[in-house]
Order: structure tokens, then sequence, then C-alpha cells
């Protein structure tokens, strides 16, 4: 009797959890295409990773949660799309040179040092966004920040790619989670990880002072 109600239990949270990606989802693409998709990806992904991180944090979910939903992505409009579309410019940028590199150049020593940096730079994206909305910083020293994270948190970034990948297996078997939450599925081990290494760095910085 005790281990029904337990898979009862168990299965009641993984349902609600669906429930809420499926929210999340709904909401993400809203607020995307109401302010023309490359205005609203990165408030909107900021807000689900802010929705995540409430609840690591043990906050309960506010029972408005659409007005919610829309008060937190309107704040993070002007401060997240302008970190991600210098992180995109910085992208782009860098594989250009990996382009020229390739074609024109032909150095395997340079060819090699613009895959670092461009590697570097996708794994600051992990913890971009995170970063923001944990603390309060001048624009570039979100990246610094970041870049920070990344460097002392090898086995969280490690982590976190694995976490996509398993997720990318899993909706490749299982395409009907497509539909529930594809983008909260994905944010989800990025939004984890990326709190485990805030919060490890900031216990660091305690014992150091």
């Amino acid at each position: 009797m005790k281990q029904s109600n337990g898979l009862y239990h168990v299965s009641y949270q993984v349902g609600e959890w669906l429930l809420h990606c499926l929210k999340l989802q709904f909401l993400w693409f809203y607020w995307v295409l109401r302010y023309g998709i490359f205005l609203g990806i990165f408030p909107a992904t900021a807000t689900i990773i802010q929705a995540f991180f409430d609840s690591f944090q043990k906050k309960g979910r506010p029972a408005a949660f659409k007005p919610w939903f829309r008060t937190v992505v309107k704040k993070n409009f002007r401060r997240a799309n302008q970190l991600g579309a210098m992180q995109v410019g910085l992208l782009l940028f860098l594989w250009l040179e990996l382009r020229i590199s390739s074609t024109f150049i032909q150095n395997s020593l340079i060819h090699f040092f613009l895959l670092l940096l461009f590697i570097s730079a996708l794994l600051i994206s992990l913890y971009l966004l995170p970063v923001y909305l944990r603390y309060d910083l001048p624009l570039l020293h979100y990246f610094k920040q970041a870049v920070i994270l990344m460097v002392i948190s090898v086995p969280q970034t490690i982590a976190m790619i694995l976490g996509i990948l398993v997720t990318t297996i899993i909706l490749t078997f299982l395409p009907i989670l497509l539909v529930i939450g594809f983008v909260p599925f994905f944010l989800f081990p990025n939004s984890w990880f990326s709190f485990q290494a805030i919060q490890r760095s900031e216990s660091l910085l305690i014992k150091e002072t």
C-alpha cells in the first residue's frame, strides 16, 4: 500500500512538472513571437531560467503565473537582449574567422586557436543568462563572471553538456515530448548545473573571506 502511494506521489509530481514545462513553453513561444523572434528569445529564455532558479530555492510558484512571466520578461527585456546580441555577435565573428582561416590562411595553429576561442565562447553562453539573473553587475562584468564560472566549474560545465546531450537523445526517441516542452527541457540541465556552479563559487568566496 505504501509502495503504491509512493508511486502515485512520484507520478503526480512528474505530471505536475510536465504541465509546468508545457506552460513555460507556451509562454516562451508567445513572448518570442510578440517581440519579433530575435528580441524575444533572450528575455523569454532568461525568464524560464528564473522560474527554474526559483524552484531550486524552494520558492512557491506564483498563483498568477502568466502575469509573473509577463513581468519578468519585460524586466529582462533590455539587459537580456544586450547580452544576447553581444554574445551572438561574438560567436558570429569567431565563426567567420574560422571560415576565413580554413579557406584562405590554412594555418593549423591559428585555426586551432580560433576553434578553442569559439568553443570557449559557446561554453560562456551557458553561464551568461544565469549570471545575469543572479547578480546585478555592469554589462561587461557579466561576461567576466561567466568566464570565471566556466574556468572554475569544469564538472558542472561537463554535466551541462551531458545533460543537453541526454535531453537530445530522449527527445529523439520520444518526440511527443517536443510538444510538451522542448525549450524548458533543454534549459533545465543548463539551469540546474549553472545554479550549482554559482552556489559553489559563492561558497568558495565566503570561505576565502
